[in-house]
């Protein structure tokens, strides 16, 4: 990061963490009406500071950084009622919001001309979900219920241009991750990274239509029709046009990458994608990768180079997020003021 970048993140950071604007966020939220000691600013800044500099196992940590950082002597009981309120966890998702917000910067870029430089987002879109305090299941429950009856899951969209979040979202281990995917015209001159559970073919063709490029892992057991087949030299694939993918699947080449032109009919119109298909030795199974970018411009070997940029969420939710974040059991503390605690971890 140059200087001024720095710069820029420096006055941004003052602007997100200012007195004025987090009192007026806690007023608006209803989180305070009166504002003495433990004000919104004081609150938000304290436990994105003991977030950032420690590990957090208990609401005493968070209340021992309040005091330390204000030089003051807030008794455990005054601090507790605080975080109890219904009012806290919007007060948090609104300073995470704006955190998220306004410290990003575009710092990653392709020179013009080359592939992948038309692009105004390289968007990853991914979720990762994980066990709570078994007293939450029906607030949150998970999909596992034997092993993990209370889980949530935390979806993250991520800019890869920026190389941080945009858009964070905590829900029920049970809630549908296609939900949470980016607005098609959100998309437009954009291209998608994402995993094979956000796949919907309608979402799809709405991004098409929209202006939006993606490329998506695919799943086995999709039956559209074939219309070319070519293999990674280029040879054409006659045997495998005009047909169904499931009459053709056992022929498909095991020793070199196959591309094939595709269509299914979605909502009454033609939907024709590219569907990539290799053979994974490890598995002993097929992997497929759905994109509608352009063959010409963006050959196979780029576009399996490119789906490997998908890893950068991975590593962000694994690395920052749940390790830095207050996802406790709340083992000693009653059920309602865990519920308060996981909503308002994000910040």
């Amino acid at each position: 990061m140059d200087h001024g970048q720095l710069s820029m993140v420096a006055d941004k950071f003052q602007w997100v963490f200012s007195e004025a604007l987090l009192n007026a966020c806690g007023k608006e939220v209803k989180f305070c009406r009166r504002q003495r000691t433990i004000t919104p600013f004081r609150l938000g800044l304290a436990l994105t500071a003991t977030c950032a500099s420690q590990r957090v196992d208990t609401l005493a940590d968070f209340h021992r950084g309040f005091n330390a950082l204000f030089d003051t002597t807030i008794t455990y009981k005054a601090f507790y009622n605080q975080l109890a309120k219904p009012h806290f966890a919007a007060f948090m998702r609104t300073t995470a919001s704006r955190l998220i917000g306004e410290l990003t910067l575009k710092v990653l870029g392709f020179a013009t001309g080359r592939a992948f430089a038309e692009f105004r987002h390289i968007v990853i879109q991914d979720g990762s979900s994980f066990a709570i305090h078994d007293g939450l299941r029906e607030v949150f429950p998970g999909r596992f219920k034997a092993v993990k009856p209370a889980a949530v899951e935390l979806h993250t969209t991520m800019d890869l241009l920026c190389d941080a979040p945009t858009i964070v979202v905590l829900t029920p281990d049970t809630a549908s991750e296609q939900t949470f995917l980016p607005e098609p015209a959100a998309l437009r001159a954009s291209l998608l990274l994402a995993d094979r559970g956000y796949l919907d073919l309608h979402y799809l063709r709405r991004v098409q239509d929209e202006g939006g490029f993606f490329l998506i892992r695919a799943k086995a057991g999709m039956h559209p029709q074939v219309v070319e087949a070519f293999r990674e030299d280029g040879k054409r694939l006659r045997s495998l046009r005009n047909k169904p993918l499931k009459a053709i699947h056992a022929k498909l080449p095991k020793r070199q990458r196959v591309e094939l032109v595709v269509t299914w009919q979605v909502e009454a119109h033609t939907l024709r994608l590219r569907l990539l298909i290799s053979w994974n030795r490890r598995t002993q199974e097929f992997c497929y990768l759905l994109t509608n970018l352009p063959a010409k411009r963006y050959h196979l070997d780029l576009i399996y180079r490119a789906y490997k940029w998908r890893w950068q969420v991975e590593i962000y939710q694994s690395c920052n997020l749940r390790r830095t974040l207050f996802w406790q059991k709340f083992d000693s503390v009653g059920r309602h003021t865990a519920r308060r605690a996981v909503c308002g971890g994000e910040a």
